[in-house]
């Protein structure tokens, strides 16, 4: 991977690049564990790793080496040394298997897989760190660190935060907040940990692996796009998001994973819920690229120029981040595009059935 005689940048914007990353990696632990108590389930390590492939694209190896040094120190620090470990399995090796395949200019969607496999296999391995130093109870004791956290969290500060919450409020939820003490504040917080812990026992793995699958793909994208508008990638290495089509065994593989899951809910199967949860979000991550790349070529099609369209997909993902029903819209455009679109799988299906009873026709003798 003699990569750095080919991605050079100036000396400042490295430098540039450098602190940038440096900040970046730092902050990172910093922001999973915010995104978790807030009930967010994003892949904020993962795409740590999404954005080391974006910097060594950008400017090799030194701004890359740079964030995932940060990040690594930063989480030993902040949350420990298993961690950390947990970090390097679900993100950094992930990122390395991607660069080389962008480096290496290989076909895009031959780094596809490759990097969808590695970033999966990469959480396994993060699961497997988790499991040995937590045991069953990783998120009970994640949670318990939490609970620790807010019962220390002083008086003054917890009546600083009423405070702010009884002036933000309409004023009839204001009135209803006047009632409040310090100390039922801090039970309230409490309970609302009891009700995340249960959220995130049933929410997190599907969430998880949906996300491993998003950030590989993203990774993929981004480090070949950043290749491809300095003019450092080939025709095969990078394929733009409108040239994407769910293939329709995929498709209708994950409308079959999303059935089974449905089952077992209905089945009334012990873990029927989070089987679910987890079956949905893994179909919805495919059929949510699925609109973006429709959505692409719609734009296209319209003539849009390239910045908007960028803009355009970039406020739909952070709109989706932060909205679930923009995330449910967007998922079911896509499943419709998957199943109806050019190259849909009921549509290619129907040209299949068509182009037999062609041949048939002409094969019988009778007609």
């Amino acid at each position: 991977m003699d990569s750095n005689r080919e991605i050079r940048v100036p000396a400042g914007r490295t430098a540039g690049l450098v602190i940038l990353a440096i900040l970046v990696g730092a902050l990172l632990p910093v922001v999973a564990i915010l995104q978790l108590e807030l009930a967010v389930t994003l892949p904020v390590l993962m795409l740590g790793g999404v954005y080391a492939v974006f910097l060594y694209a950008r400017a090799g190896w030194i701004p890359a080496g740079a964030l995932v040094a940060s990040a690594l120190a930063s989480t030993a620090w902040l949350m420990g040394f298993e961690p950390m470990l947990m970090l390097a399995a679900a993100a950094v090796l992930p990122a390395l298997v991607v660069m080389r395949g962008v480096v290496q200019k290989q076909p895009f969607f031959r780094q596809l897989r490759q990097g969808l496999v590695a970033f999966v296999l990469g959480l396994l391995a993060a699961m497997l760190v988790a499991y040995a130093t937590f045991g069953g109870s990783m998120i009970s004791r994640f949670m318990d660190v939490v609970r620790q956290i807010v019962g220390r969290i002083p008086d003054a500060s917890l009546q600083t935060m009423l405070d702010a919450l009884r002036a933000a409020l309409p004023a009839e939820g204001a009135e209803m907040a006047e009632t409040l003490t310090v100390e039922n504040y801090r039970g309230m917080m409490m309970g609302a940990l009891d009700m995340l812990e249960q959220y995130y026992a049933q929410m997190l793995p599907g969430a998880l692996f949906s996300g491993a699958l998003f950030s590989g793909t993203l990774a993929v994208l981004w480090g070949n796009w950043t290749l491809a508008r300095r003019g450092m990638a080939t025709n095969e290495s990078f394929v733009g998001l409108s040239r994407w089509f769910l293939p329709s065994n995929v498709a209708i593989g994950a409308i079959g994973l999303w059935l089974a899951g449905f089952i077992l809910l209905n089945a009334g199967y012990g873990s029927g819920e989070t089987v679910y949860a987890a079956t949905s979000q893994i179909a919805g991550t495919a059929f949510y690229i699925q609109a973006l790349a429709a959505l692409d070529r719609r734009l296209i099609r319209g003539d849009r120029p390239l910045r908007r369209r960028r803009l355009a997909i970039v406020l739909l993902i952070i709109a989706s981040m932060v909205l679930r029903t923009v995330a449910s819209v967007m998922t079911f455009i896509g499943l419709a595009s998957a199943l109806f679109g050019t190259r849909g799988a009921i549509k290619l299906w129907a040209q299949r059935r068509q182009g037999q009873d062609d041949h048939s026709d002409r094969d019988d003798p009778d007609k």
